[in-house]
């Protein structure tokens, strides 16, 4: 049996409360579905000896314009809510499907969509039992100085394996944190997401984030006439499973079809998602098949698996060439 270390529980009222107390307990960590965080807890990869339970926070639930047109989802909004509300089918249709293909329907239903932005990164050395890494020695990410992943002392390369993380840097979109302050009150902040993954994969560098800051909603850019979106999920099952590859395609199109903007982003491959370039040879046409295979290739050359999940790091680089060609024929509206 896997027994989580002992730890005790907080529940504030407000995000301003939340804040406080991580910045002034000692060890403690913010929890809100612990989809991700309490099985970390039983194999002993971090042990908080606090948690500050964020499900009776007010203001973290829910869905808002903001008053410059952006689309307000609250951190605390679980999966199945992001899965099954039309206002997000509708805005951001591939952030529906992204959050509807994680894990299984019990997952969905207590994970949340702030949980899935900042989900910890994942390595097959990593996310083992304490007794299965000390026998190998540990790694670079958890109690060890070496990644068994590239031979190197110099860095961790988890993957950032969230659904939702890249059709989010797709979309362009922004968070709204709730930042510690020097000496007084908290203060709200923007970040843009693109900004958010640093290139290691170490729980101290992979978020660009002060420590004790708290995520409170997610925000979409206003809608665009003639805009799509696609995601794409590579899993060895069809649920339940982290991806392997995820590739998210937004485009925005004029009335005869023609490409006026193009984002594709790689996830589940590197410590940070894979914006891609050259997208602009996209724009100002057609996306016809020539055009569309001669970017998926590409895409192959700029994609970088490493064995840190399951499949092997070849067939997952053929897999992005056969996938950003398929979101990119899906993306393309039909003829008029």
């Amino acid at each position: 049996m896997l027994r989580m270390p002992s730890f005790e529980v907080h529940r504030p009222r407000t995000a301003e409360e939340a804040v406080r107390l991580v910045c002034e307990l000692p060890s403690a960590r913010f929890v809100a579905g612990g989809t991700d965080l309490l099985p970390n807890l039983k194999h002993h990869l971090e042990s908080p000896a606090h948690l500050v339970a964020l499900g009776g926070v007010e203001g973290l639930q829910g869905l808002d314009d903001t008053d410059d047109g952006w689309l307000a989802i609250g951190a605390g909004c679980s999966l199945h809510q992001v899965a099954t509300d039309p206002t997000v089918a509708q805005r951001l249709p591939a952030l529906a499907v992204a959050a509807g293909c994680i894990a299984g329907p019990q997952h969905r239903r207590m994970g949340t969509l702030g949980g899935n932005v900042l989900l910890d990164t994942r390595c097959l050395f990593y996310n083992q039992t304490r007794a299965w890494r000390e026998a190998l020695g540990s790694c670079l990410k958890a109690e060890g100085s070496w990644c068994h992943v590239i031979g190197s002392a110099k860095g961790c390369v988890a993957a950032q394996s969230s659904d939702t993380v890249p059709v989010l840097v797709a979309a362009d979109a922004r968070l709204r944190l709730m930042v510690p302050g020097d000496g007084g009150a908290p203060a709200i902040e923007h970040l843009a997401i693109r900004a958010l993954y640093g290139k290691d994969g170490r729980r101290d560098q992979m978020h660009q984030l002060r420590p004790g800051t708290l995520l409170c909603a997610i925000e979409i850019p206003p809608p665009h006439r003639g805009a799509r979106s696609v995601y794409r999920k590579v899993r060895s099952r069809g649920a339940v499973d982290f991806p392997q590859l995820g590739v998210a395609a937004i485009g925005r199109f004029d009335d005869d079809g023609r490409c006026e903007q193009l984002a594709v982003v790689l996830g589940a491959l590197l410590p940070r998602p894979t914006l891609l370039r050259g997208t602009d040879g996209l724009v100002g046409g057609r996306l016809d098949d020539e055009g569309i295979d001669a970017f998926a290739a590409r895409a192959y050359k700029q994609a970088r698996p490493q064995p840190q999940v399951h499949g092997e790091p070849g067939w997952r680089r053929t897999m992005v060439r056969v996938e950003v060609a398929r979101a990119l024929r899906d993306l393309r509206p039909s003829p008029p």
